[in-house]
């Protein structure tokens, strides 16, 4: 008798298979958990400060520049409102990096991996949100730089001719330059796990080897133009200044992207938490 009221009163746990946990709910809990840090608003914060100040200071330093040097009687071009945004994606590839490394170092990978089994959505999910939120710094502190340039350079006689498709290139193609160099990083954290390492490589791969081929090669400027940072500042480069173009440079660099997003997602699904 006590048998059956024991079988009775017992709770029914229900398992729920790893398909019930869907990608729309991935990315609301890894956007939770990427609000919850103070360093990711700070890093976030401090790349959309970088690239809008540099959208001001460039018309600034033609106003203010020697009216005696030979460079004063360049003509301004709308391209300079944006022409460092792919140093400034350093920054937010890094964050990137850390938004997956944290995670193996604090041991938070394996209760991630718990709640969502499915592996290749914790990684689609990361990689949304910080190229969702790379891709609105660059539109956002370009549209910023573009609206107030003209202004600028009205006060010191220069100014430029800007169509509406050539504006929409390099405003949309700052948020898309971003959102693929954040994509690389998450890849790159993927892979190598590590915090300082993958930082270090992030950095090392963006920054230092694209240096090397020069100094060692006379071809070491065609070499260049296809590595990542190079390729993907075609998009916001004056038309014309390489043969590329703007759209096959950003094709280069989502080669770069995908390509590192495939071995990310290989070495995800294969290696322990």
């Amino acid at each position: 008798m006590s048998t059956t009221t024991d079988m009775a009163a017992a709770p029914v746990v229900r398992r729920f298979p790893a398909g019930e946990v869907s990608l729309g709910g991935t990315i609301v809990s890894e956007w939770i958990k990427f609000r919850g840090l103070a360093s990711n608003h700070v890093l976030a914060g401090f790349a959309f400060l970088l690239l809008t100040a540099n959208g001001i200071a460039m018309p600034w330093a033609y106003v203010f520049r020697d009216r005696g040097s030979p460079k004063a009687n360049y003509d301004a071009y709308p391209e300079m409102i944006v022409d460092k945004t792919g140093y400034v994606g350093i920054v937010l590839a890094v964050l990137a990096v850390l938004m997956i490394t944290n995670e193996y170092r604090s041991a938070q990978i394996g209760t991630t991996l718990l709640a969502v089994p499915r592996r290749t959505a914790v990684l689609v999910a990361k990689a949304s949100i910080i190229a969702g939120v790379s891709f609105l710094i660059g539109v956002v502190s370009s549209a910023v730089g573009f609206a107030l340039a003209p202004i600028i350079l009205a006060g010191g006689g220069y100014g430029y001719v800007l169509e509406t498709p050539e504006l929409a290139r390099l405003v949309l193609g700052s948020g898309l330059y971003l959102a693929a160099l954040s994509i690389l990083g998450i890849a790159l954290g993927t892979i190598i796990r590590n915090v300082v390492a993958a930082v270090l490589a992030t950095i090392v791969l963006l920054l230092i080897v694209p240096v090397i081929p020069q100094m060692f090669s006379e071809y070491g400027t065609e070499i260049t133009r296809f590595f990542p940072i190079q390729a993907g500042s075609l998009l916001l480069a004056p038309t014309g200044t390489d043969p590329m173009g703007p759209w096959t440079g950003y094709a280069v660099l989502l080669i770069w992207t995908l390509a590192s997003f495939v071995v990310a997602a290989i070495t995800f699904l294969r290696r322990d938490a």
